[in-house]
């Protein structure tokens, strides 16, 4: 019999709607994290009776859990769920060769920022399709406080690819100090979280995002860092071999319904 508390595995987190939070998901997320032994077919029919949000589209029923734990596939898939998110990681001195390029890297500025807020929508843009993040009326302006944010940092946080003088990638990092609320995933310390890698689409595939990685992971490396950390998305065709083909693999998955519940659909056990 299963003997955690109710606390300790349903969650419940409706995001604030003027923020940048509901770019990244739903604004209403029910959240059931792995713990050792769970009897998850079990937890799952007892959730469907704790869930709301039937046909909201801004709902979502996420179960986080560690990427190894492949017997727990095939009861999500039962219930409905994809995997959508992968948390991966880095390990330092994971070294790849360098794919040639006509980019220069360099610091971002803030005279940069127009440039970055777009770069960073068209990431959004392009994600949107595989299930999570949404562009929201409020996201470019939520984005750009964000980026400010960044930039303000004290500790270089944020480089461009530059081809000429035009910039076509940008990649940011949250450094050790500014990465402690991804603290519960990491494996080694220090640890930094890279919170942003894209290029236009007419720069892919010339080596633009390989040499924003290839500087970044040297600075970090440099720097004593452990281990990073990063979200993509598992459906994207471009990031996952990409990030995979840099020294990341897979340490937690993101399982997904959204909306929480349908009305149309029934769920099998």
């Amino acid at each position: 019999m299963f003997r955690w508390g109710v606390a300790d595995l349903f969650t419940y987190r409706e995001t604030d709607p003027d923020s940048l939070l509901p770019t990244w998901g739903a604004l209403r997320t029910h959240g059931l994290t792995w713990q050792p032994g769970w009897d998850l077919p079990a937890l799952l029919d007892e959730w469907e009776t704790r869930l709301t949000g039937v046909d909201d589209p801004d709902t979502a029923a996420i179960v986080t859990l560690p990427s190894h734990e492949t017997t727990d596939a095939l009861p999500l898939i039962h219930h409905g769920f994809a995997p959508l998110v992968v948390i991966a990681e880095r390990r330092a001195g994971h070294v790849v060769a360098q794919r040639p390029s006509d980019v220069r890297v360099r610091p971002a500025t803030h005279a940069d920022l127009d440039a970055a807020v777009e770069l960073n929508l068209g990431t959004i843009r392009y994600d949107e399709a595989f299930g999570m993040v949404s562009e929201r009326p409020n996201s470019a302006q939520h984005l750009r406080a964000s980026l400010v944010e960044v930039l303000n940092r004290p500790t270089e946080s944020m480089w461009l690819a530059v081809r000429g003088d035009t910039p076509v990638g940008m990649v940011y990092v949250d450094m050790p100090e500014d990465a402690l609320w991804v603290e519960r995933y990491a494996r080694a310390r220090p640890f930094a979280y890279l919170g942003h890698l894209g290029v236009r689409p007419d720069a892919r595939r010339t080596g633009a995002g390989s040499a924003l990685v290839a500087h970044v992971h040297a600075l970090l490396d440099r720097s004593g860092v452990a281990s990073t950390l990063l979200h993509h998305a598992l459906p994207n065709p471009r990031s996952t071999p990409f990030w995979y083909s840099h020294g990341y693999r897979p340490s937690w998955t993101l399982w997904v319904r959204r909306p929480a519940l349908r009305s149309a659909h029934g769920v099998s056990s």
